[in-house]
């Protein structure tokens, strides 16, 4: 093993009188290994490395050239490593690497999700810490368990384990009938969530507090989750249908001149570097778009073997330039568009209804089309409201 870790030298002499030579390398303690006779002239040793010196002064005493064959042993490895300053970078940089890397967390994946989607999952988890580089000692603990149940209602129960260099969240979802359970002890009342007038109440449980054709407020509780019993007041959960007649009023506005895009101009690409949260613009120039162009991101991630995504991505940017055409379009389309943006709108902010009948008129005002709008809908206004609960402490 020395003999390894310290280094030999193998060389080739060529001298006249080789025992001659011979005795007086062995006269100055010069080990000698391995001594091969080549020619009367010519043979071949191999000494340790601290003896160089000893037997370069010997042949030239004795009128003899020697040539160095072959350097064999840790010592020379390492000073051959030492002249490639790439490699030993690269040697550092994978040791440091081995060491650092099996500690923190590189990918994080979801199991066991079925109503929640993964992405929400792993933004709360990353909001509580369990993101790329994150220490494996601290993605276990309890803490950050909890810390992700608070951030998710809809979960149940969320465990975190690691293997190796991988998160693995194992969650399970709260079921409707837990839901019902947890509401189970809870009084509710229907409440209504516009002002309208009542045409229809279907009442299922509860006490009703209104009738049809009454005039109610927005908050107003329509059937009460308490129920007058003589002696004693008993509590249950509402359950109605309630349909009003309900009034609204829109505005809205839009331009008189409009940019339409006409053809292609140009079109160009652009490439970033995505690193984690970080983004690295491979360009010169700022990357703003005026209206006439339209971007196009195409995104690349790096994976490895078995579906893992590093967080490294090259993003190409494609712009396309197109040339702007000034149009004035006429009232009566833009009365059309603007009353059926009224209708849509209203139709989203229902809970279930129609619209019955509408008055809407479209004015010029300048450089804008000004629409305002009377509508008139049959809506169910009547929503779940609980009780708050008051726990007593023990």
């Amino acid at each position: 093993m020395w003999k390894l870790l310290n280094g030999r030298i193998r060389f080739q002499i060529v001298s006249a009188d080789s025992a001659s030579l011979l005795n007086a390398l062995y006269h100055t303690d010069v080990f000698l290994e391995n001594v091969t006779y080549v020619s009367d002239l010519e043979l071949q040793v191999t000494i340790c490395r601290k003896d160089y010196q000893k037997l370069i002064e010997i042949c030239e005493k004795q009128g003899a050239t020697a040539e160095v064959v072959a350097k064999t042993g840790a010592y020379w490895i390492f000073r051959s490593v030492l002249k490639r300053p790439v490699l030993v970078t690269f040697i550092c940089a994978f040791s440091l690497l081995f060491c650092y890397l099996p500690s923190r967390v590189l990918f994080v994946s979801v199991t066991g999700n079925a109503s929640v989607s993964t992405n929400q999952i792993l933004e709360a988890a990353e909001k509580c810490g369990i993101t790329f580089g994150a220490s494996r000692r601290q993605v276990r603990s309890e803490k950050m368990k909890n810390a992700l149940l608070q951030e998710i209602p809809q979960l149940q129960w969320a465990g975190i384990n690691t293997s190796g260099c991988t998160a693995v969240i194992s969650v399970r979802e709260k079921t409707t009938q837990d839901i019902k359970s947890k509401n189970a002890n809870q009084v509710s009342s229907i409440v209504a969530s516009r002002d309208g007038v009542i045409q229809n109440c279907t009442v299922y449980k509860g006490n009703a507090l209104c009738s049809v054709g009454q005039a109610v407020k927005a908050g107003q509780t329509l059937v009460s989750g308490y129920l007058d019993c003589g002696i004693v007041t008993k509590t249950t959960q509402a359950d109605a249908e309630i349909k009003a007649l309900t009034f609204r009023e829109i505005e809205t506005l839009s331009p008189v001149p409009a940019l339409n895009r006409g053809e292609k101009r140009s079109e160009s690409s652009r490439y970033r570097l995505q690193i984690g949260k970080k983004l690295i613009n491979l360009y010169k120039d700022s990357g703003n778009c005026d209206t006439s162009c339209v971007k196009i991101y195409v995104e690349n991630f790096l994976q490895l073997p078995g579906g893992f995504r590093l967080p490294v991505a090259f993003i190409k940017e494609t712009v396309v330039s197109y040339e702007e055409i000034r149009e004035t379009p006429s009232a009566a389309d833009t009365g059309d568009w603007l009353m059926d943006f009224a209708k849509t709108h209203l139709r989203n902010t229902m809970i279930a209804g129609e619209i019955i009948s509408e008055d809407a008129q479209v004015d010029r005002l300048d450089e804008v089309y000004y629409m305002y709008g009377r509508y008139a809908c049959l809506e169910i206004i009547g929503q779940v409201k609980y009780e708050q609960s008051i726990v007593k402490d023990e």
